[in-house]
């Protein structure tokens, strides 16, 4: 009777140590990666379509969404929150936001998008960062650093805190205005003060807005000149989210892009591993809803090996 015991005993204390180590296992595992919805310019007739994509999605962890979180000419607080009732704000709790130009169309400027995201909005300055999956994730008030002036300069000696407090840890910016473009309203020089600090910091992701069309570019310098990954920046212009899709390009073009994609819907799923590692995957979504896959790939920001099973 007592062995029988002592077996009893022997056998529940590795089973409970079986089921911690699986535990762990999968901890670990959960760890080692996370997967973000980016997108920019929510506006009809597409937010529905476009947050209905992502809801198809239940591994996204956050959603990032590149300015013009409404893309009205007047953005009064009723137009948000007619917009996202029954469309975004559904994965709400998920949503990381950065204010582009027509969240500004309002008196006072930006009044009625700090009154909706509230706390997420990170008011009065617009700007933050936070971790995620061994990442720093990176939200930038573009608008007001093309305007100038101290709030401008804040904003920057801000960045180089930012970004100084994190040395060797992988970075993805997200802001509205693309520094190069060859869509209709083509980059804005005066985003270049971003580049300069975050190249000088390391690579890094960076995902933007605007231009309501999907553009992409390989590891490049703040000139624009290609660099290995491990030292560029790689901008990603995903838009938009539901506005109207544009599709023309500008004239002259400017800095050749590896990817452009226009005429559709857009939503960037990016798989983020604690080592740097990523893998993106670009959807391109119809009127109708039609989910096509325009654009995928993988890297290493810090030098390790790709993701596999892309």
């Amino acid at each position: 009777m007592i062995k029988r015991k002592i077996r009893t005993a022997a056998f529940q204390t590795w089973l409970l140590a079986v089921c911690l180590a699986v535990i762990c296992v999968g901890t670990t595992r959960a760890q080692e990666s996370v997967t973000i919805a980016v997108t920019g310019d929510v506006y009809t007739p597409g937010a529905k379509i476009v947050s209905d994509a992502i809801l198809h999605h239940p591994s996204v962890a956050a959603v990032l969404l590149a300015g013009d979180t409404c893309n009205t000419w007047r953005t009064p607080l009723k137009s948000y929150k007619a917009l996202y009732q029954g469309t975004y704000d559904r994965f709400m709790d998920k949503i990381y936001p950065c204010p582009g130009n027509h969240d500004a169309y309002n008196s006072p400027a930006f009044g009625p998008y700090g009154e909706f995201w509230g706390r997420a909005a990170h008011m009065p300055q617009m700007y933050y960062s936070f971790d995620l999956g061994g990442w720093h994730i990176v939200s930038l008030d573009s608008v007001t650093l093309v305007k100038g002036g101290k709030p401008a300069d804040a904003q920057l000696q801000w960045l180089k805190q930012d970004l100084a407090a994190k040395p060797q840890t992988p970075v993805l910016a997200f802001w509205h205005y693309p520094l190069f473009s060859n869509a209709k309203h083509r980059g804005n020089p005066k985003v270049k003060p971003y580049w300069d600090i975050l190249y000088a910091h390391g690579p890094a992701l960076i995902i933007n807005g605007h231009n309501h069309v999907y553009e992409r570019y390989g590891p490049l310098d703040p000139d624009g000149q290609a660099v290995p990954e491990t030292k560029g920046l790689q901008e990603f212009s995903v838009s938009p989210g539901g506005a109207k899709p544009v599709t023309k390009e500008s004239t002259p073009k400017g800095l050749p892009s590896k990817k452009f994609h226009g005429d559709a819907y857009h939503v960037g799923y990016f798989t983020l591993d604690a080592g740097g590692g990523f893998r993106y995957r670009i959807q391109a979504i119809s009127s109708k809803g039609i989910m096509t896959v325009v654009d995928d790939g993988v890297g290493n920001l810090m030098g390790g090996p790709s993701p596999s099973g892309h």
